[in-house]
């Protein structure tokens, strides 16, 4: 079958986990491999005493094609904790400059005994110093690379965007080529609930005063002229750290910065993210491309691509809201939580990325009231067409009770379509050749809840997601009224239980749904075509072996009732032998 239709089609969804970390045991190093220059504890800064705190590590590759670009990295440790036992940066170090890239691991004075901006001040003097003694070293002084983890995600950005920290050092703000900022820190004073670690933390490095906190959070500072920034959490991330990153990639982007890349990964957390000893590391292979290093791999760089297009995604919820006044909002529940999950199922950690507090939403039928009759039509049918198709045919009979509602904004987000995955088939058919496909984008766009507990056939279904401003219709004609007559196990498995006729046509009624292509949001491939149009070996096969079918094309089965599959299987059959005497 294709890979867009019901039968195996849009509610078969194979999540890339290609940006899940590979394993992260270290690489046995070759007794021929030229060993890399190691020179420790370089002063950045002059002192009466000689504090090591004021000093770095500089790792140079062994031998390299032109001046390498220099990695700078800034460890966390809540402000207050130095990297020597946990030695994460000497890893990235180790580990770094065996790509070709010079590494340097900045330490700086810690809190409480120095406060801020000691710390700030302290990054800042060692990028100048690491610019400035470039042509000493041998690393390009043009690509300088800021990475901080954690609490130095918070201080390699505070650095890069607050202008006044590089400028007292003699740089321009422009002198960083890129800053690269694992599971960081971005608002100091968040509205959300945070660990008593991090609290703790935050008091004894900045005190409570709330301006000091606001100046000392690169939330607000981000400004257009923004060095390109890499935003990187864990699945498995600190307590609403993911939240905090998305925000501030947001920010970045609302400010006018162009080149914002937000990630987050699968199969880590705070500490693990940063292990990359292994060379096919997914977030070490991202860093090595982000500074130009080395080219990623294609499936990285498409999804990379995915992710920044759907940031601004091709469609939007915004138009709802011209609505307002119809909009009413309703706590998070579990039910709820349930209808997010299922677009986002393996990978729901990545919606920590909102506070999920209350979601929005309009009532269907005060929404079709409001819209001009010749635009929407009359009648109590009520039909919906997503962007990927798929359509949806209810009687207002059959819902009304359930007090149906079209979600379109959840949080401070009212553009759901930016809530989306990425997932790839491993063909678009299972019955002819076709080429390799490209990724595809899974998203919530608005959608149908219903605020009572539906019955099963109401219950959630891949149409009823990424509908847009334009996806309702009336009518006072049933768009299935040709399927009505039909054997009552044979409707359900066409409609509610399978969807056939949500994605494919029979008998003249129905769509022609697709998939969506992940960077440009148009109809890409596996089109569901009627289903009397399928070689009557490739029917067969999808009616009684589906799960062999469906791991083929890398799906999950969409299994036809037994008690409906050979009557469905038959009803096809007639319906093709029909259409061929016609002609």
């Amino acid at each position: 079958m294709n890979s867009a239709g019901i039968c195996l089609g849009a509610v078969f969804f194979c999540v890339v986990e290609t940006l899940a970390p590979a394993c992260l045991c270290a690489a046995s190093a070759s007794s021929a491999r030229p060993t890399p220059t190691v020179i420790k504890d370089i002063p950045y800064a002059s002192t009466s005493t000689g504090d090591r705190r004021r000093s770095f590590d500089l790792y140079l590759p062994a031998k390299s094609d032109g001046r390498p670009p220099l990695l700078i990295f800034v460890h966390g440790g809540f402000w207050l904790l130095s990297d020597d036992d946990y030695r994460i940066g000497q890893s990235i170090g180790e580990n770094l400059v065996r790509d070709g890239v010079a590494v340097a691991l900045v330490r700086y004075r810690l809190a409480p005994a120095n406060r801020h901006p000691a710390q700030a001040e302290d990054v800042a003097a060692a990028v100048a110093s690491l610019i400035k003694n470039a042509e000493k070293y041998g690393y390009d002084g043009k690509r300088v690379f800021l990475l901080g983890h954690s609490a130095g995600g918070h201080l390699a950005s505070l650095v890069a965007l607050d202008r006044n920290y590089l400028t007292r050092q003699g740089l321009a703000p422009s002198a960083l080529a890129g800053v690269i900022s694992i599971s960081g820190l971005y608002d100091l004073a968040p509205t959300w609930p945070v660990s008593e670690n991090q609290k703790s933390a935050t008091e004894k490095t900045f005190g409570n005063d709330t301006a000091t906190l606001k100046q000392a959070s690169p939330m607000h500072h981000v400004r257009a002229a923004a060095p390109p920034f890499l935003i990187i959490t864990a699945f498995q991330d600190l307590l609403r750290f993911a939240l905090d990153a998305r925000r501030f990639a947001d920010a970045l982007r609302h400010a006018g910065s162009k080149k914002v890349h937000q990630l987050m990964f699968k199969g880590a957390d705070h500490f693990t993210i940063v292990k990359l000893d292994d060379s096919n590391n997914a977030v070490r292979r991202i860093i090595l491309g982000f500074m130009r290093a080395k080219p990623l791999t294609p499936e990285l760089a498409d999804l990379i691509e995915a992710e920044q297009r759907w940031a601004e995604p091709p469609y939007t919820t915004r138009p709802f809201w011209q609505y307002a006044q119809l909009v009413r909002s309703y706590p998070v529940d579990d039910r709820f939580m349930n209808m997010l999950l299922f677009v986002y199922r393996n990978r729901k950690e990545e919606l920590l990325e909102w506070p999920l507090r209350q979601y929005h939403a309009v009532d269907l039928f005060s929404y079709l009231d409001a819209l001009p009759k010749q635009q929407v039509g009359e009648g109590d049918y009520i039909v919906l067409v997503n962007i990927r198709g798929e359509r949806q045919v209810w009687h207002r009979e059959q819902i009304e009770r359930y007090k149906p509602v079209i979600v379109v904004g959840l949080d401070d987000e009212r553009n759901l379509f930016r809530f989306s995955v990425f997932y790839r088939m491993f063909h678009e058919y299972s019955w002819k050749p076709s080429g390799s496909p490209s990724p595809l984008a899974l998203t919530l766009g608005a959608f149908i809840h219903f605020l009572e507990p539906p019955p099963r056939e109401l219950v959630a279904q891949s149409w009823h997601f990424g509908l847009t401003e334009n996806s309702f219709r009336r009518t006072k004609q049933d768009p299935l009224q040709a399927i009505r007559d039909l054997p009552k196990d044979v409707e359900e498995a066409l409609t509610f239980r399978n969807g056939c006729v949500y994605c494919h046509s029979l008998r003249g009624v129905g769509p022609r749904s697709h998939h969506v292509h992940a960077m440009t949001g148009k109809p890409q491939g596996g089109f569901a075509l009627p289903l009397e149009s399928y070689p009557l070996e490739v029917w067969k096969r999808f009616m009684f072996d589906q799960e062999t079918v469906a791991k083929k094309m890398g799906a999950t089965p969409n299994i036809v009732q037994e008690s409906a599959r050979q009557a469905l299987f038959d009803l096809v059959n007639r319906s093709r032998q029909a259409n061929a005497t016609a002609k």
